[in-house]
């Protein structure tokens, strides 16, 4: 079977595919990402076959104006709406014709949601597609909103539901674009914006939510629409930690690592001071991932700045962990099975926050501007709770029995057999 997997963003909306590909590809099945060309050493480091789309969000935000768009747009909505029409649509419009282009020969298209038009391809070639959301925003559930309308506050069942209407609309800005290529490359006529959000021609679309369904015990809505097989982590087997940080390491305690990953702090020096006087004040070491946070932290005998590492290899080194709540960081925290506390920023990192909160696997959250010495040296505190260690060993246990990325495999070979041979 040839998978072919479309998605667009950031790290976390890439990561998890390669996860799947390689399991796809160790079960014998080819796989291809197409994504940013940003990406591509990720990608084919990992042994994945990678075709490049023209739409790159990292290389965007590494321009002066794709930085004030996705960091400020409503602050410049002249500029923003300009850096729309001449940059984001037109590149978007092509990526359209690179995902069609990659589909050639593929068996099934595993999507994200970003990746406005897959379902068209899908539809277009006669093969069946399987929409994979990195979190659990698209099917209509009562036990939480839509985390991108409200990610901490429950508004009831019947209102909760109402807000996934949202995902019908997702696509509004760009169904110009998959018109323009509905008609010019598929010969198809023009639909409306949502059209396939959840099915194709009355077939419903299946849905993988790449998350472990021990966080979401509470939710019945789901029933047979959503699959969960579990979290994907990817192997670490061409990953090494450097000899710098096992030298820190083996030099005293374990450390608190910080990872703030692509999110950059707003305040980076002030949370530097207060979280060195924290580490100072309960006899504490640290090791900062400085990602994009603008930590940079020099001359201190206790703490340790470095720009990346591999969190499945150095979070279970850690005495705890301080993130910013992505999934991927979350689901590497988790998998280590020590403590957490979480400094959420936007998007879907609220949403983590309060509900690893909630079921006792990660301490109260709090954001950076509510960060303070005192508040760092009580949470730090915390952290030696046995309770509060338990807590992480749980659930460490309870994942450790899944395999997500198999069980993916299993599910989607059944479904295309179902769909090839009805």
């Amino acid at each position: 079977m040839r998978i072919a997997i479309f998605t667009l963003g950031s790290r976390g909306d890439v990561q998890p595919y390669v996860a799947l590909a390689k399991a796809a590809i160790s079960k014998g099945h080819s796989a291809v990402i197409c994504t940013g060309k940003s990406f591509q050493h990720f990608i084919e480091g990992n042994g994945v076959a990678f075709e490049a789309v023209t739409s790159d969000l990292m290389a965007m935000l590494e321009t002066e104006e794709g930085k004030m768009v996705f960091n400020d747009a409503l602050k410049h909505p002249i500029k923003t709406k300009r850096y729309l029409k001449d940059m984001v649509n037109p590149a978007f419009r092509k990526t359209l014709d690179d995902f069609y282009k990659s589909a050639q020969g593929a068996d099934v298209i595993i999507y994200h949601p970003k990746a406005f038009g897959a379902p068209d391809i899908a539809k277009f070639l006669g093969i069946p597609c399987i929409s994979m959301p990195p979190v659990p925003i698209t099917y209509p559930i009562e036990e939480f909103p839509n985390l991108a309308i409200s990610p901490t506050r429950n508004l009831g069942k019947v209102i909760n539901k109402l807000t996934y209407k949202v995902m019908d609309k997702a696509e509004s800005a760009s169904i110009k674009e998959v018109n323009d290529f509905r008609e010019k490359t598929l010969n198809l006529p023009k639909r409306k914006s949502g059209e396939y959000t959840f099915n194709i021609d009355g077939r419903e679309i299946p849905i993988i939510y790449p998350i472990s369904s021990y966080l979401f015990k509470d939710v019945k809505s789901w029933a047979d629409k959503v699959y969960l097989p579990g979290f994907f982590y990817l192997d670490t087997e061409i990953e090494v930690l450097e000899e710098e940080i096992l030298k820190f390491i083996n030099l005293g305690k374990e450390p608190i690592v910080i990872s703030f990953s692509s999110m950059p702090l707003k305040s980076p020096d002030l949370f530097k001071e207060k979280l060195v006087k924290a580490l100072k004040e309960t006899d504490n070491r640290a090791i900062i991932i400085a990602g994009n946070s603008g930590i940079a932290v020099e001359g201190e005998k206790e703490l340790l700045t470095i720009k990346a590492a591999p969190h499945t290899l150095l979070f279970p080194l850690a005495k705890g962990i301080i993130h910013h709540g992505g999934v991927g960081t979350m689901a590497a925290a988790l998998k280590s099975g020590k403590p957490q506390i979480i400094i959420p920023f936007a998007v879907d990192q609220p949403f983590w926050a309060n509900r690893l909160y909630k079921l006792g696997y990660a301490l109260e959250p709090i954001k950076e501007s509510e960060v303070t010495t005192e508040e760092l040296i009580s949470r730090f505190k915390e952290l030696e709770k046995v309770e509060v260690k338990q807590k992480a060993q749980n659930i460490k246990s309870a994942l450790s029995v899944e395999n997500g990325t198999e069980n993916a495999i299993k599910y989607i070979e059944r479904y295309c057999d179902g769909y090839y041979n009805k």
